[in-house]
């Protein structure tokens, strides 16, 4: 079995080199389709623990990532509700795969159910700013400006790893008008006081709470403050596959990420503090544009209950 591919994902999970929630929930199930696949264990009982280890391991290479940790818990799921149908080794190992699939399936159908049922409801705004890099955000902006010639994006340079210029390049290779702020200024274009005038913002998020919040870069909340303040619509656009089901917004850890992102040669007396994400509150929150339409905050505890039951079972 190629250990080293494994432990491969897992660093680059950790070094960053595997970005967002998608792509690492994505190498989450590839990484445990590639120990199913290669491994040589052949008691049934021992296979699936390993199994079941090395997806909680590179589900949880970095904090606040739920999407690759429900991946695991789909599997486990599955696996447990039907393995009395599985006889041999093989059978559970394609039984497995399957599951798998299922999964990374359900994570590009819900993107593209996003895209289907969120654009008819935002199609009409000019001028919308959004924050870091999502790619299902930057697909419904796409579809936007597909349907309107003179449509405007503002996006955030999303420091200190500039995963705004991603957002940018993505923009502009489909031909929309995009306009590069940094971090601190997005506060003032929202508010009106900026180059381009702003009719809502977009953003991603890494974890939504059962009560409406959800996790997103550093500076979301200041974003989603003057968003408020402006009486600009604010959506998150996110699968609700992204939901913890188990924790509450008071409880959540932020990632903490090296100080050498902020600045690697800096004098040794200096303190820096590099939080990857901040939690944006319900109430700063218009809608979340997923899978199942856009929904407000208060209704994703029900809805969540009743199509995803799965994330419920211990």
């Amino acid at each position: 079995m190629s250990v080293k591919q494994i432990l491969d994902i897992e660093k680059d999970i950790k070094e960053l080199n595997i970005q967002g929630a998608t792509n690492v929930a994505i190498a989450t199930l590839e990484g445990m389709k590639i120990f199913i696949e290669e491994s040589n264990v052949s008691d049934k009982e021992l296979f699936y623990k390993e199994l079941e280890r090395v997806g909680n391991k590179l589900a949880n290479a970095r904090l606040n990532e739920p999407l690759a940790r429900n991946g695991v818990k789909y599997v486990t799921h599955l696996f447990k509700k039907n393995k009395d149908d599985l006889h041999s080794i093989n059978d559970m190992k394609q039984q497995l795969l399957d599951y798998c699939d299922e999964y990374l399936f359900k994570i590009s159908d819900s993107k593209r159910s996003i895209i289907e049922l969120g654009l008819p409801y935002v199609k009409h705004f000019e001028n919308v700013l959004t924050h870091c890099h999502s790619s299902t955000a930057v697909a419904i902006l796409k579809g936007i400006g597909g349907l309107n010639s003179s449509f405007d994006v503002v996006c955030t340079e999303t420091r200190p790893l500039f995963q705004g210029r991603t957002t940018a390049k993505s923009l502009l290779d489909d031909g929309i008008s995009t306009t590069m702020i940094a971090d601190s200024a997005a506060e003032s274009f929202i508010i009106g006081r900026g180059s381009v005038s702003i009719d809502a913002i977009f953003i991603g998020c890494d974890q939504i709470t059962l009560d409406g919040y959800c996790i997103n870069k550093i500076g979301s909340w200041g974003i989603g403050m003057a968003a408020n303040l402006a009486s600009k619509p604010l959506y998150v656009v996110s699968p609700l596959l992204k939901v913890d089901p188990y924790i509450k917004a008071k409880d959540i850890s932020i990632e903490i990420r090296e100080d050498d992102e902020l600045w690697s040669e800096a004098p040794k007396e200096l303190k820096m503090f590099n939080p990857a994400f901040e939690i944006v509150d319900a109430k700063l929150i218009t809608g979340f544009m997923t899978e199942f339409g856009i929904i407000k905050p208060e209704e994703i505890h029900d809805i969540v209950r009743a199509k995803y039951t799965w994330l419920f079972d211990d």
